[in-house]
């Protein structure tokens, strides 16, 4: 199977038709964007409306010198006049357009930051399920790629839209006071280009907005591509990834060239027209302009002509950049589109409307024929019920899938069971807050990650005011303390990024120290000793054996060694349990455990051993 094929297999479904009812529903959501700052648009439009007054003067006065200047009759005296009001008009046009377009570009940044704060807000909201089912790449375009149409169209729709409208307001109304029949033949061809502009945007807006689309696919390719460089360098899979990469750009450049070439086909017509309409209104005004020689005609000068094609060419440009809107609109909808399906994505953890800070005190963990499935018609936890006493560490042992780390995730709400119920200290855990119970859960995953920053700040990652004592003092329950100070900079070291200036059993010690320091009531190490090697095991397990005394503990593990003197030990399987109880008493039952613990530490197992035990 091609690496590329589910992205290419994305593009085929993306919908051409029903763009207009999309972008304007976009539009409309939008728009609320803009509230807060209504002021400033508010002084955009009427700086828009002085700005477009300029921009007829220098024709207007250009005519009045044809006319009262070179005449006949002529009056030079004029001249200096009418050249001083062009000039300032020329500078004041210049002035008004560059404050527009600063406060467009202002408010369109503050509409932005808006727009990113709600969607980082909003993800910083999600359950894991949510993360499970949606790529990186896929949500860091959305603050990227996804938002680039968005500012471009926010920073024009309004500067373009209030200027075509004023212009066409002030130079039509001047055109029509001076000959009504004229104004009329001016429309036609503008009325013409418009409908032509309207056709153009309905067979392009489907292509840009599928256009935008493959970008936000192509960066989540290309990022998921990059993760995983060591993967593909691995198994020598770069010619694959390489020409997954060109079907989907090929796609793209294929579609822009369509857009292209209708482009090219609509935007000559629309030159040719206006021309065609300034023709006829040199052919009319010249006519009128040498009959009004003979007594009782109305008198057309050739500077009215002249007035009269270039408003018409001055309307050209406000009315072609209002005519880009749509197509800005539909790439920016595009990209909306994405922005609120993450945003409006419903979160299936929630605090429910009766939650409480409830502290936890003494740690005892009910599970309650708990069933859970990350699809429901597949659950991987099966009528799961036991108690963990307050203090008790709880080691739980199993094969891959066996439901060992999503029993666990249960416990702080990363996911919601389907049924039954957890209690902490006898309350369901869906009556805490999730900041709450959250804050009183420490965990240590299987896949350390550390952040860019120093020692210290992953340390404190979840105390960031801990004092340096409180962070050393972690560090050294960690066994990690002695191998910070040997270094020059000791805590103020930077890691890299995801912590690649270190080992993994540093790394992993580092992550321990971090669930330390926040003193939690209830503790879980997702086989966090995975990365260390005997010695360090074991200094470390000393470490939580001291750290953990009064506070609940559920520890993950594969090595035998690790968890034979836990308290309780759970032996899982296809996400039921399989045995529960003290080491001696499951060796002494001589079933299931018995025969994985012989397995790891028989020099010599039978095979019927080896074959034994969980899948």
């Amino acid at each position: 199977m091609s690496v590329a094929k589910p992205t290419l297999e994305y593009i085929k479904t993306i919908p051409t038709k029903g763009d207009i009812p999309r972008s304007l529903r976009a539009f409309r959501r939008l728009i609320k964007y803009h509230k807060p700052y209504l002021h400033i648009f508010a002084l955009i439009t009427a700086i828009s409306a002085l700005r477009a007054y300029l921009f007829t003067l220098e024709p207007y006065y250009t005519t009045l010198i044809f006319d009262n200047v070179i005449g006949p009759p002529s009056n030079t005296g004029l001249l200096y006049g009418y050249v001083l009001i062009i000039v300032l008009a020329v500078l004041a046009f210049g002035l008004t357009d560059l404050l527009v377009k600063y406060l467009n570009g202002y408010a369109a940044q503050l509409i932005i930051r808006d727009i990113r704060n709600d969607y980082y807000a909003s993800i910083q909201h999600k359950s894991f399920g949510f993360f499970d089912s949606n790529a990186v790449g896929d949500l860091l375009s959305g603050v990227t790629i996804d938002l680039q149409p968005v500012d471009m169209f926010l920073r024009n729709w309004v500067d373009f839209l209030t200027f075509a409208v004023f212009i066409t307001v002030f130079v039509l109304f001047t055109m029509y006071l001076l000959n009504p029949i004229m104004t009329l033949m001016a429309i036609a061809p503008i009325l013409l280009e418009l409908y032509l502009n309207y056709r153009l945007f309905s067979s392009t807006m489907p292509l840009f907005r599928k256009m935008q689309l493959i970008l936000g696919k192509l960066g989540a390719y290309i990022q998921q591509n990059i993760i995983g460089m060591k993967n593909i360098r691995i198994f020598q899979r770069e010619k694959e990834t390489e020409e997954g990469f060109e079907k989907i750009e090929d796609v793209f450049v294929a579609t822009a060239i369509l857009a292209g070439r209708i482009q090219s086909e609509y935007m000559p017509s629309a030159n040719a027209i206006l021309n065609l309409g300034i023709v006829m209104i040199y052919v009319y005004g010249a006519n009128l302009a040498v009959t009004s020689l003979v007594p009782g005609f109305a008198v057309m000068t050739v500077g009215t002509i002249l007035l009269f094609a270039r408003y018409m060419m001055r309307l050209t440009m406000p009315i072609t950049q209002a005519g880009q809107l749509p197509g800005l609109l539909t790439n920016a909808a595009a990209g909306l589109e994405r922005i609120y399906g993450i945003i409006d994505s419903p979160g299936d953890v929630e605090d429910r409307p009766d939650s409480k800070e409830v502290t936890i005190g003494k740690g005892e963990v009910e599970f309650r024929d708990v069933t859970f499935g990350y699809v429901k018609e597949r659950p991987i936890i099966r009528n799961v019920s036991f108690t963990a006493k307050p203090g008790e560490k709880i080691a739980i042992l199993g094969a891959t899938g066996s439901g060992k780390s999503s029993l666990i995730y249960l416990i702080p709400r990363f996911y919601d069971v389907d049924s039954g119920s957890i209690l902490i200290d006898g309350v369901d855990v869906r009556s805490f807050k999730l900041s709450f119970i959250r804050r009183q859960i420490g965990l240590v995953l299987q896949d350390v990650f550390l952040f860019s920053g120093t020692i210290r700040s992953n340390i404190a990652f979840g105390r960031p005011d801990a004092s340096l004592d409180e962070v050393k003092a972690a560090a050294k329950m960690a066994r990690i303390d002695d191998f910070i100070e040997s270094l020059p900079e000791e805590y103020e070291t930077a890691v890299g990024e995801r912590g690649v200036t270190l080992s993994g059993g540093q790394k992993q010690r580092l992550t321990i120290a971090r669930a330390l320091l926040v003193n939690p009531k209830i503790l879980m190490f997702d086989d966090s000793l995975s990365f260390v090697d005997a010695k360090t095991e074991h200094a470390i397990q000393e470490a939580i054996d001291e750290a953990m005394k009064g506070r609940t503990c559920f520890i993950i593990a594969q090595r035998l060694s690790t968890i034979k003197n836990a308290d309780k030990i759970m032996v899982l399987d296809n996400g039921e349990i399989m045995e529960f109880g003290t080491h001696e008493e499951l060796m002494a039952k001589g079933s299931v455990y018995k025969r994985i613990y012989e397995t790891q530490f028989v020099e010599k197992a039978p095979e019927d051993i080896l074959k034994a035990g969980v899948r």
